[in-house]
């Protein structure tokens, strides 16, 4: 008779499956918390107009939900919908911080035309209590040239943009030949007037230390030259004395002064 074998049957090992088990249990009970974790801290950075309040309520995170339980994506999605935010990113810690990060559009000129305010991200918006202190554009400028404006006038320190009252399109136009067409003159609070083109705009941040140069007059100064080396200044009353453009006047009360 053939000999038979003997078939060993292996023993559980219930030690082994205890730890199994409890391994499968932590990991599910971390996740379970990691997901259902609410968010514990609000930090929000980088506002100036915007208030905490506006901000919370447009992410719909008023209630402290769980940090995990809503995507990045979905919270910047929101907040995005704001007028003012130009851009914002979420971070998100292991211990419930959530880190708003947000990059504000500026109000830069309220544009009587279409009765909106102009922000630096070329949004137009209602105008608002918040937005005062703006300049005023008095006058139709061309969809491009303005678009171009925008660009230009958003890197001039705040301070000097505040410093303007009205911002008139006025391209320079001779015997109906358009010489400059991203002119624009601007009244300034101080009733100085500025003459400036978009290529030359940042010169505009030098506004204070060329009139501190001239003291006490009043008038025009001409920044829309393209030699840099000469300021051209005009005192009020002096038009028909002298010509603004000519760099080699020097009676009268029209200046130059270095830049």
């Amino acid at each position: 008779m053939a000999e038979l074998k003997r078939v060993k049957k292996r023993k559980l090992n219930l030690k082994a499956v205890i730890i199994l088990l409890l391994v499968i249990y932590l990991i599910v009970m971390l996740l379970y918390t990691f997901f259902t974790m609410k968010i514990k801290n609000i930090y929000i950075i980088g506002t100036n107009l915007l208030t905490d309040n506006e901000i919370i309520e447009a992410a719909e995170i008023k209630d402290y939900p769980a940090i995990f339980g809503t995507s990045k994506k979905e919270l910047e999605e929101k907040i995005n919908d704001l007028e003012l935010v130009d851009d914002v990113k979420i971070k998100k810690s292991l211990t419930g911080k959530l880190t708003i990060e947000i990059k504000e559009a500026t109000p830069l000129f309220y544009n009587r035309n279409t009765n909106k305010v102009v922000l630096t991200n070329k949004k137009e918006v209602a105008s608002n209590p918040k937005y005062l202190g703006i300049p005023t554009l008095i006058n139709y400028v061309p969809t491009d040239i303005l678009n171009d404006f925008v660009d230009a006038l958003k890197e001039i320190d705040s301070d000097i943009i505040k410093m303007i009252n009205e911002i008139e399109y006025d391209p320079d136009i001779s015997n109906d030949i358009v010489i400059d067409e991203y002119r624009f003159l601007l009244r300034m609070n101080d009733t100085n007037h500025v003459y400036v083109n978009i290529i030359n705009i940042e010169r505009l941040n030098d506004y204070e230390e060329i009139f501190a140069t001239i003291g006490d007059l009043r008038g025009t100064v001409y920044l829309d030259s393209y030699n840099a080396d000469n300021i051209i200044f005009e005192a009020f009353g002096s038009e028909e004395e002298q010509t603004p453009t000519d760099e080699n006047n020097s009676g009268g009360e029209t200046n130059e002064t270095e830049d």
